[in-house]
């Protein structure tokens, strides 16, 4: 039933509060409690699909099931925005995801442009599911504010790639996803964190944290700073930070010489030796001194995450990683408090790091690594296996120099004569 060109929301689904779909497996949604999604709409496919798959409800978890080969952060992605859609067809809609249109989506993409505000996490609470003692989160939303437009533009790849699965399966005769344009991406300086600017930021939060006698503050800053050092010192991605175990680690004898490695099972499955700098195994010993660990570099085998959790005392947990998100927080977090700081001190070009920091992801770290090997001089087919890119053409963002190269070739550029 249309009312005023939208589809009715019947007065159950509306009494209905916004709640998570799933509470610990991204892979398990619940959706028995939504009966709209125990049966299909007009672009069901007439054939008898691949998938065990009679309604929506079913052919959601089928797509979602298909994702456990992948890594835990492009799963949560994926889960976050079929969550979103599955629950503005529940509390906007009214309707199950066969039955939109490409008008609905016309209709979605305005809404997450600007989510009303009840749907939106105004506490900043980092959108927990769950409470501390394990029940449910009634103040858990699914947005934490309007949406950018790359972030729509993701969101529908998202979605559209979801819909492409469902009509290659035969489940759904169409994709009904308008075409989605893609952005284009900013230019790599402006998703970069200069040396400069990371050498300042853990100089300071050093300088704040190190001496501290508060255990929980000073190991939540030990741990930040080791993140940071990962990212720079191996160009780690985020998902390959929390899978990967100190005993990844491995050593090599060179002319006589102990080298080391970490081996990384990275995207797509590919296994990767990244080499480990002297400056690295440094910090990795300081590190587990600080962690209490023995030998003082990793064993083989051995099983204590690269990066473990804090418990609630602020001592550290050798037998849990920390999760995906929580280690993109930690970096950010660390980022606003050197921010903060470096605003406070007010030196020479702090404005203008603070300003940086401001803006940064960990992801940024990681285009400081390869930033930091092309000027080097290393040859970029070394970068790219390092980085464990598919390609070099994908490596050549970081040869953001050639900029400065040629304006330093075009700065004497000039009329014959003048002066």
């Amino acid at each position: 039933m249309m009312v005023d060109g939208l589809l009715h929301v019947d007065a159950i689904t509306r009494s209905m509060k916004i709640r998570p779909l799933y509470l610990e497996d991204p892979s398990e949604f619940e959706l028995e409690p939504y009966p709209l999604f125990a049966r299909s709409g007009w672009n069901r496919a007439g054939s008898e699909p691949i998938i065990h798959a009679r309604d929506d409800a079913q052919a959601v978890q089928e797509f979602l099931d298909h994702l456990r080969d992948k890594s835990e952060t492009t799963r949560a992605s994926y889960a976050k925005e079929i969550e979103r859609l599955l629950l503005w067809c529940i509390h906007e809609a009214g309707d199950t995801v066969t039955a939109l249109k490409e008008t609905d989506f016309r209709r979605y993409r305005r809404f997450m442009l600007k989510p009303p505000k009840h749907w939106c996490d105004t506490v900043r609470k980092k959108n927990q599911r769950r409470r501390a003692g394990g029940e449910l989160n009634p103040d858990w939303r699914p947005f934490a504010g309007a949406l950018s437009e790359n972030s729509v533009a993701k969101a529908e790849r998202t979605l559209s790639s979801f819909f492409g699965y469902l009509t290659k399966k035969r489940y759904a005769d169409v994709n009904p996803m308008p075409k989605v344009t893609r952005q284009e991406r900013p230019r790599f300086r402006d998703r970069h964190l200069p040396r400069e600017t990371l050498a300042r930021a853990l100089a300071i939060l050093d300088d704040r944290y190190l001496d501290t006698r508060a255990r929980g503050e000073k190991n939540a800053h030990l741990r930040a700073r080791f993140l940071l050092q990962l990212y720079f010192y191996l160009g780690l991605r985020l998902s390959e930070t929390v899978n990967h175990r100190m005993g990844h680690f491995y050593r090599e004898t060179d002319h006589g010489e102990d080298i080391w490695f970490l081996r990384v099972t990275g995207k797509g499955n590919k296994r990767r030796d990244i080499p480990v700098p002297d400056a690295f195994l440094q910090a990795l010993q300081e590190f587990r001194s600080h962690l209490d660990l023995r030998p003082s570099l990793p064993a083989v085998g051995e099983s204590t995450p690269l990066v473990p959790r804090l418990n609630q005392a602020g001592r550290f947990d050798c037998g849990k990683p920390i999760s995906a998100r929580r280690v993109s927080t930690i970096v950010q977090d660390a980022f606003a408090r050197a921010a903060t700081l470096l605003e406070a001190r007010d030196q020479d070009g702090d404005a203008e790091h603070a300003a940086r920091l401001r803006q940064a992801s960990s992801h940024w770290v990681r285009h400081t690594y390869g930033t930091s090997m092309v000027d080097a001089g290393m040859p970029l087919t070394d970068v790219r296996d390092n980085l464990g890119h598919a390609s070099v053409v994908t490596t050549e963002i970081y040869l953001h120099d050639d900029q400065r190269e040629r304006h330093r070739r075009s700065r004497s550029h000039k009329l014959s004569g003048a002066g």
